[in-house]
């Protein structure tokens, strides 16, 4: 069996896909890997296949215009591939963004913490240009809880971004841990309901160093527990979390593998923006 057997096998076991459409994906691929770009004039000069170099770019054009995509057979698909279940894990959200012409592609990405690099698992095209409200960020991972429960996750982790009460509030009636990191000027109230900017508790912090605070508190109508790391370059790190965790800052620090998830698909790595698409696909629930 090569490599376009045993993937074409794989994607039959969660797409429900005729055997042209199934021999089409594996087909571009297969060529992904091999022009590590996602444009598709490039993808079909590198296409296995006797026919022009034409009728191959046509076949995707057509592919993508009538393909419909149900994500959580992907979700499922990806999930098996890496052996996540009945695994414990990490899950991280952020979010990415460019250009193409007057369209602006936002997308809100869900990913599970893996070896360095994030697997994304469930992604959300924002109708709009910046920031994903709390709404959203709720939607997605209830999506993902719907598909595999929330008894594996080890936590969620988040940029600055990320912070909002009702949006917090939810992870903790969901029992889900979360480490999101938090601006310095974030006001936080203790038990004596006195009222600063969390970064005061670590301004004494000299580089290098972190602090783990053993007391919770009030950010944003949440009691956290709150941590710190002054980076070499001045900068604070300021962590809350809703479980309290031994290590929060190392903990956090995985987050970066989204980070380096984006980095893949985008200009270090397949140019996802090459695709030049402006819309978002079609779904099937």
């Amino acid at each position: 069996m090569d490599l376009s057997d045993g993937l074409r096998d794989s994607l039959k076991a969660h797409l429900s896909w005729g055997k042209p459409r199934l021999d089409c994906f594996v087909g571009m691929l297969q060529a992904l890997l091999s022009a590590r770009q996602m444009n598709l004039a490039l993808l079909a000069v590198h296409i296995d296949s006797d026919t022009d170099i034409g009728s191959r770019y046509r076949r995707m054009q057509r592919f993508f215009s009538q393909v419909f995509f149900n994500y959580n057979d992907i979700a499922h698909f990806l999930m098996g591939m890496f052996a996540f279940s009945g695994q414990q894990y990490y899950l991280t959200l952020d979010r990415t963004n460019w250009k193409w012409g007057k369209s602006n592609l936002n997308l809100l990405t869900l990913a599970v913490v893996y070896q360095g690099a994030a697997i994304p698992v469930y992604w959300m095209v924002l109708n709009k240009r910046g920031n994903s409200n709390q709404r959203e960020r709720i939607a997605l991972l209830q999506r993902f809880i719907s598909q595999f429960g929330r008894n594996n996750i080890l936590g969620v982790l988040a940029d600055r971004e990320f912070i909002g009460g009702q949006w917090w509030k939810w992870l903790s009636s969901k029992e889900i841990p979360y480490l999101i990191r938090i601006k310095g000027n974030q006001l936080m109230t203790d038990k004596h309901k006195k009222e600063a900017h969390v970064r005061s508790l670590f301004a004494n912090l000299k580089p290098g160093k972190r602090r783990v605070l053993r007391h919770r508190r009030d950010v944003s109508g949440e009691w956290v527990w709150l941590s710190g790391s002054k980076l070499p370059s001045g900068e604070l790190l300021i962590i809350a979390s809703n479980h309290y965790t031994a290590d929060p800052i190392g903990t956090y620090r995985l987050r970066w593998e989204i980070e380096n998830l984006f980095q893949c698909l985008k200009g270090r790595g397949f140019h996802m923006e090459a695709t030049h698409f402006t819309k978002p696909l079609a779904s099937k629930r």
